[in-house]
């Protein structure tokens, strides 16, 4: 766990600490409700899954370093076919900033995101719930 806010009143010594995965979280659900963005590479969520299954896992995809006041984030994604990804990329750093300063109060100094692809919604629908499919299938 990284050390994130020290606050000294009263003579009393306080410190509050969050672990990696919360920031990943954070991130991880910030993203998920971008339009322009389908989803986490190296993660299996779509729409239609994270709001359905209880055990799909937002921060694979996310990598955080996390100090005592700043917080940097590389995260590789998937976008829509057909949108601008410079703005889809611009709303992102920005909502995510804005949910960790509101949530954590750490500062976002630095934030990466690498588009491994594109596709439709269509597509990555295909191809992501075959995979559930075939997943499932082999646990029931």
């Amino acid at each position: 766990m990284a050390e994130a806010v020290e606050n000294n009143t009263s003579g009393l010594k306080a410190k509050l600490t969050f672990g990696d995965v919360v920031i990943k979280k954070i991130v991880g659900v910030v993203i998920s409700d971008i339009d322009g963005i389908l989803g986490l590479s190296g993660n299996l969520f779509t729409d239609f899954a994270d709001r359905f299954r209880d055990n799909e896992d937002v921060t694979k995809g996310i990598g955080v370093e996390v100090g005592t006041k700043q917080v940097a984030v590389d995260v590789s994604v998937i976008c829509k076919y057909d949108v601008n990804i410079s703005t889809v990329f611009d709303q992102t750093v920005e909502l995510v900033k804005e949910a960790i300063a509101h949530m954590t109060g750490l500062e976002l100094i630095e934030f990466n995101m690498s588009v491994d692809d594109v596709m439709t919604k269509e597509q990555y629908l295909e191809k992501y719930r075959g995979k559930e499919s075939n997943d499932n299938e082999g646990s029931n």
